[in-house]
């Protein structure tokens, strides 16, 4: 691999992650005013508006592979789009975006644990040390160095988010088994996009019992507007860029910079301070993953087709 390309890797890889960090913050801002099932909704729906042209002509093409392989990919939308999705601006609701940038660099190594349990690889004894260093790095962003004292709600956003990224990781775990190199990958996006945003639709509409708002106000259709554009198609296209250019070991490495970008950008945007316990614990999550998956050489792997 040329230095060239490393560069280029890096570079769509560290684009896609901050990204991905924006979608914390603007979730966040947005979460004030917009129920979370609303925000994800109505964030999907315009991502498949714009990406439909685009992807069914592909989906018509190759509706026979679809049909092989509709069950595992209706599964595969409902752990990304519906569950993963939908309850990181949840949890936004009562946690904060430091904590899901945390949190979101765990994500290989939650990955690395499921494939193990499934039969697709372990981590060794000195990948599940450096792990523990990781978990630990985020137990003192989550609880800011004061235990298990933390306030209720708080710890309500944080397992909410946990809920989502166990959803994601199976997804990881379960696209192994689906031979999605055969098909366009527009088309792919387009389908589980639209299979995904059907399973939403109860949650968003239970909001007429419980009298939240079913359609965003004026002043938060910009969120809506970003959310569906840069973290769910520019963000996506990033990644894949990454992948190519590099390959899926080094992008997975670079998912810890998610931590970073979400704690200076609440610093910058959210102008709420992060205290000097929460970058240590940020320090050990970037340490603790970045060695695992360097350990892991090029078993480490990352789904090519990424939603967050």
């Amino acid at each position: 691999m040329s230095y060239r390309a490393i560069l280029v890797a890096v570079g769509f890889a560290v684009l896609a992650n901050f990204f991905w960090a924006t979608n914390a913050i603007v979730g966040k801002l947005a979460v004030a005013s917009v129920p979370a099932f609303t925000l994800s909704q109505f964030r999907w729906w315009l991502a498949l508006l714009f990406i439909a042209p685009f992807g069914v002509p592909f989906l018509r093409r190759q509706w026979s592979w679809y049909r092989l392989h509709w069950r595992k990919l209706v599964t595969l939308s409902i752990l990304s789009v519906t569950l993963y999705n939908s309850f990181q601006y949840w949890a936004l609701e009562y946690t904060q975006p430091v904590n899901i940038g945390a949190l979101t660099a765990l994500m290989p190594v939650m990955i690395f644990i499921l494939s193990g349990w499934f039969g697709q690889g372990r981590l060794s004894a000195g990948q599940w040390l450096t792990a523990l260093i990781a978990v630990l790095g985020a137990y003192l962003v989550l609880t800011r160095g004061q235990g298990l004292s933390l306030d209720e709600q708080s710890w309500r956003g944080d397992l909410l988010f946990i809920l989502g990224l166990l959803g994601w990781s199976c997804y990881s775990v379960l696209l192994k088994s689906v031979p999605t190199h055969e098909v366009n990958g527009l088309g792919l996006l387009t389908f589980l996009i639209g299979s995904g945003s059907l399973f939403i639709v109860p949650f968003w509409l239970s909001g007429w019992f419980t009298g939240t708002a079913l359609i965003p106000s004026g002043s938060a259709w910009w969120a809506v507007l970003y959310v569906a554009i840069f973290p769910s198609l520019v963000a996506y296209f990033s990644w894949i860029k990454a992948v190519s250019h590099g390959n899926p070991s080094m992008a997975g490495l670079m998912m810890t910079t998610a931590p970073l970008f979400n704690a200076l950008l609440t610093l910058v945007v959210l102008r709420q301070p992060v205290l000097t316990v929460q970058w240590l614990g940020i320090g050990c999550v970037v340490i603790g993953v970045a060695l695992t998956l360097l350990q892991a050489g090029h078993r480490a792997t990352m789904p090519k087709e990424s939603l967050e």
